[in-house]
């Protein structure tokens, strides 16, 4: 587990320690540690590989799926419709792309999958992915 120490809103990264000036220190998961803590309140952080606004649907909900496009994503954000309305953006074309950090309460869809429910824009973070750890590996030498 690498350790990810960040001031004020800067990522996290995976399975790393998220903080916030220091002060307040939060393991996260990855995406596909989710399903492993359903029914704890945590930290999932990840790349929003797709999104999509169901407007129209019944509860007109917005998925942010993290880590890779749905049906394959490994845990989704899901944003109710009064929820959505306080983003400033729309959160399928804020995020996508995006390294996020989101806490809430882990849950299952009707698929198995793992999400949380966001009812706050303060709930998810962006941040800088993380930075994959050195291998100090020495360069090869050109040849004369």
């Amino acid at each position: 587990m690498g350790l990810c120490l960040m001031a004020i809103v800067v990522g996290c990264g995976l399975g790393s320690l998220f903080a916030t000036a220091g002060v307040k220190v939060l393991q996260t998961l990855t995406g596909d540690e989710a399903l492993q803590h359903l029914g704890e309140t945590k930290t999932v952080c990840g790349t929003i590989a797709s999104a999509k606004y169901l407007k129209g649907s019944r509860r007109n909900l917005t998925y942010l799926n993290i880590d890779r496009p749905f049906p394959k994503q490994s845990c989704a954000i899901v944003i109710e419709e009064p929820t959505r309305a306080l983003f400033k953006d729309a959160p399928e074309v804020a995020f996508t792309g995006k390294w996020v950090c989101v806490t809430g309460l882990i849950r299952t869809n009707s698929r198995g999958m793992a999400e949380i429910a966001v009812s706050n824009p303060g709930q998810i973070v962006v941040g800088d992915a993380p930075t994959p750890p050195s291998t100090n590996q020495p360069t090869a030498a050109a040849t004369p």
